[in-house]
């Protein structure tokens, strides 16, 4: 079945494409930082930057290797390339990989099903508050998201399509790039769903890739060099506290969600594209049973999703890399169901998608920094209170929050009360939420600025100087 009429046709892609670039990279860069993670890869940038530290990252001034640092070094290139560190450069990895990842879903579906399949699969992909929220994020999961896919995509022309040998090693080469993004856990989504396929299916293909000897050998070479590297400069046993912490507590630690936490963040996410499965899913299966590729979709979908459910430690963006696979699913069986449908109700089902994706773009082009403005507008008001003081070490009593050390544009160390009252020699930066507390009462008269709202509609901040900092009169800086 054709998708409408030449023209519709065309209406649609053009519609389509430009409500997805829209979405992807229109104020990027417009909102200051508005997630914790956010900060910590932009903080680690940075002082990357500053130093000219590729190898070994740190966050505040201490070193963090909990994360491998791939996604650094494309913000720190993105960075170079744009002349400057900003929240645009940080956020540019991300959607462009984002970018990346919906012309290879599109490209796919158009095989799979044809152009009315990929154009859904688009759509159900942008159209999508985990994929667009990070697709416009500074932080990891969606370059991982795009590697996995990729390297999924590679293993798929070697299996279906031109079967040519350096296919597999280009799979095993994005998949090394994927261990340098976050780890081992990347197998997962990729080599998991690859081994279930051929179980089920017998493929010879399939158990080929599995055992290509110089693809494992192309992906640890990649995977593997940070971690040697690392490893030789500061002992092996730099990794212990890492594995108990990111991997260990994560699969058996306290306090796990239910075991179908995932299945609600997959049905807010796709919602409501995947009530589609619903319509005679007795023929779907048949469907997916008789071919290959729908087979291997389903793979990538649901292996993850059950792996995942056994871990401890559940959030949403932890099955992100499935989602372009869950797309071309939707996609898939949205389009059979649309040519067995009446002709007003196909209608509906052409046009509806687009109207989610059209939503969804509205609220990124004009409505998300009103939405989030109370978590923001503190930010600017503390570079412009902190660039006053430009050299001065900052502190906080507590541990800070790295949007905080981010938009200071330096360190921030922990002191205590006594500390802070006892710091009169050399000048520095206090930072602390309003009210003051009562202990630093005596540096009312020091405060420099006022930070309003902070974080919270409702919550201010104050910043305070110390020692010759302290000025004879506070001075207000408020939004």
């Amino acid at each position: 079945m054709k998708f409408a009429a030449g023209n519709a046709t065309r209406t649609f892609t053009i519609m389509a494409l430009t409500l997805v670039l829209l979405l992807l990279f229109w104020g990027l860069g417009s909102i200051p930082f508005l997630s914790v993670n956010e900060a910590r890869r932009a903080v680690t940038s940075r002082e990357m930057l500053e130093t000219g530290q590729w190898l070994l990252p740190y966050m505040n001034g201490d070193l963090y290797l909990s994360k491998p640092p791939f996604f650094y070094w494309l913000a720190l290139i993105s960075t170079q390339v744009l002349g400057t560190l900003s929240e645009w450069s940080l956020r540019l990895p991300s959607a462009l990989f984002a970018a990346l990842s919906c012309g290879v879903v599109y490209w796919q579906g158009s095989r799979l099903g044809g152009r009315q399949v990929g154009l859904f699969a688009l759509v159900f992909l942008v159209a999508n508050a985990g994929f667009s929220l990070f697709a416009r994020r500074a932080e990891i999961e969606m370059t991982l998201t795009g590697l996995c896919f990729l390297a999924l995509f590679a293993a798929w022309q070697y299996l279906f399509y031109e079967g040519r040998r350096g296919w597999v090693w280009l799979s095993y080469a994005l998949l090394g790039c994927a261990l340098l993004t976050k780890g081992p856990v990347c197998l997962l989504w990729v080599t998991a769903p690859i081994l279930a396929f051929a179980l089920i299916t017998r493929s010879g293909k399939a158990k080929a890739y599995l055992c290509d000897g110089w693809g494992w050998l192309i992906a640890l070479a990649i995977g593997s060099s940070w971690y040697l590297a690392v490893s030789l400069q500061e002992g092996w046993g730099i990794w212990a506290g890492i594995l108990n912490e990111d991997i260990v507590k994560k699969i058996s630690g306290q306090g796990a969600e239910a075991w179908y936490a995932y299945l609600l963040y997959l049905a807010g996410d796709f919602f409501p594209f995947w009530l589609v499965l619903l319509v005679q899913p007795r023929r779907l299966w048949q469907s997916l049973r008789a071919r290959p590729e729908l087979m291997m979709l389903l793979c990538c979908s649901v292996l993850p999703l059950l792996l995942f459910s056994c871990f401890t430690e559940k959030h949403a963006k932890y099955l992100l890399p499935t989602y372009p696979a869950i797309a071309l699913l939707l996609a898939w069986q949205w389009n059979e169901v649309l040519s067995r449908v009446s002709n007003a109700r196909s209608k509906l089902m052409r046009v509806f998608p687009l109207i989610v994706l059209l939503g969804f773009t509205l609220f990124y082009m004009g409505f998300e920094y009103r939405a989030f403005s109370h978590r923001v507008a503190g930010f600017p008001q503390i570079s412009s209170a902190a660039a006053a003081h430009p050299g001065l070490p900052a502190y906080t009593l507590a541990p800070p929050d790295m949007r905080l050390v981010y938009y200071m544009g330096r360190p921030v160390a922990v002191i205590s009360a006594e500390q802070a009252l006892a710091h009169t020699d050399t000048p520095g930066l206090l930072f602390v939420q309003a009210p003051l507390p009562v202990a630093l009462n005596a540096l009312q008269p020091c405060v420099l600025a006022q930070i309003d709202p902070y974080l919270k509609p409702k919550r201010s901040a104050l910043l305070i100087g110390l020692g010759t900092a302290c000025p004879k009169a506070p001075v207000s800086v408020t939004q």
